[in-house]
């Protein structure tokens, strides 16, 4: 199969305006390269929609035959009403059971049985250049599998978005005042104002920005702080839930960025990466990686740019599930 398809690839025209339909990627010719490995796609990911537009907003890797799935945090987060796809038929009746902010994982239970998940007891190793396959666009009955190859070893992806208040503001006459509160953040839907003066964070005492920075420097997005404030004459305590930074402001964009279109809001500071070279977008991630023989070899979790996307390696997905499930009560 490999060398099938290094010679469809290679034999496809150069110009765009000559590239035939059915040798695009998306084209019979391919598709058909790629068939043996589409019925692993098809049984083996789910697929989450929007249950008021009826489009894919991210996929999931099925990882129990009882209907245990697991899928991109962020991307699930800001999405309340969807349903799952897997296989082809529908599900409605499912559950986020547990979380990790580290790797960015849902685990989600779905009520299903004789489902057919990934072989989590391989690896990862595989040589730069090995083909590898994913999930493309979905149809509603069809996973469309999409190629690309391994291009960098396996690394850490540093990095990352780090949680704030929400709030902008200023250290004057010996009190840190708040300039202005950011639309939409924690801090404004706990109810800070402009003008209010921080005190403390958690019972600690803030004596200037400092002291609140390196504070928050310890925190998680998502994670919840009791901040003291001064309102004119009377003092309150409101609970503020932290956000991640990209959530707020959206994250430095290089030129490459700009010309990639819908990457991932989440795509650095990842434990450990399979790095490949394939064009998945923030709306394809969450699948699983498959070679041409259908060894599953990690979960795709971040499309970082238009050529570069990372997954999660078998081996530390399997670490991390287990972490999971010990944390939902699952055996």
């Amino acid at each position: 199969m490999k060398l099938l398809m290094l010679f469809l690839l290679c034999s496809l025209p150069v110009a765009a305006n000559t590239l035939s339909s059915e040798k695009r990627k998306n084209g019979p010719l391919i598709q058909k390269a790629l068939s043996p490995v589409q019925i692993y796609l098809q049984e083996s990911s789910a697929v989450f929609y929007d249950n008021k537009t009826y489009k894919n907003f991210v996929y999931g890797t099925v990882v129990s035959a009882d209907g245990l799935v697991l899928t991109k945090a962020s991307e699930i987060e800001d999405t309340e009403d969807y349903l799952i796809r897997i296989g082809t038929k529908k599900y409605r009746s499912f559950k986020v059971v547990a979380t990790d902010s580290t790797w960015d994982l849902a685990l989600v239970k779905v009520e299903a049985s004789g489902l057919l998940p990934v072989d989590l007891t391989g690896n990862s190793e595989v040589t730069q250049g090995t083909w590898v396959v994913s999930n493309g666009s979905s149809e509603r009955m069809f996973r469309r599998p999409r190629p690309g190859i391994i291009s960098a070893n396996k690394r850490e992806i540093p990095g990352g978005s780090p949680a704030v208040l929400g709030v902008q503001f200023q250290f004057k006459d010996e009190k840190l005042k708040v300039r202005d509160v950011t639309k939409e953040s924690g801090a404004e839907k706990a109810g800070v104002k402009k003008g209010d003066v921080i005190l403390r964070v958690d019972g600690k005492d803030i004596v200037d920005d400092k002291t609140l920075i390196e504070y928050l420097g310890g925190k998680e997005p998502g994670e919840l702080i009791k901040l003291g404030i001064l309102r004119g004459t009377k003092e309150l305590e409101l609970e503020v839930e932290l956000m991640a930074r990209h959530k707020l402001f959206g994250g430095p964009q290089s030129r490459n960025d700009q010309m990639s279109g819908e990457f991932s809001e989440r795509r650095a500071s990842f434990p450990m990466v399979l790095q490949h070279e394939t064009m998945l977008s923030a709306r394809s991630v969450g699948g699983p990686l498959f070679t041409f023989e259908g060894r599953f070899l990690g979960m795709n979790i971040a499309a970082a740019n238009r050529v570069e996307s990372f997954a999660i390696p078998v081996e530390d997905l399997c670490k991390v599930l287990a972490q999971l499930k010990l944390s939902a009560g699952i055996e």
